[in-house]
């Protein structure tokens, strides 16, 4: 058993919090891409008809492109960032006290 002052290899808590962070995102990512798909799917298909629509359908297909980017980069993001992660730390890293200098805990 480890005394208190031994410094051992532990699982990376802050890596894991990334992961985690990084699966609840995806599907609400993915919703809102399936929404804004099926929105612009109906106004191209001219559900809605007049000069009023061309313009909404013209945000629409902006907001689709930039909520796109957004939703690639913050994946990549977190991807970018658990990649920077080794999957064990030492047991005195900071990454076992990121709740506590975060201010979460």
């Amino acid at each position: 058993m480890a005394g208190d002052d031994e410094v051992t290899m532990v699982p990376n808590p802050y890596r894991t919090a990334l992961e985690q962070a990084r699966n609840r995102s995806v599907d609400p990512a993915g919703d809102i891409k399936e929404a804004l798909d099926k929105a612009d799917r109906a106004m191209s298909s001219g559900c809605w008809v007049s000069t009023t629509a061309d313009d909404f359908g013209a945000a629409l297909a902006e907001h689709k492109r930039t909520l796109g980017r957004v939703r690639d980069d913050a994946i990549q993001d977190f991807d970018d960032a658990i990649a920077g992660q080794p999957e064990r730390v030492e047991s005195t890293a900071w990454q076992t006290r990121w709740q506590k200098m975060a201010g979460m805990r």
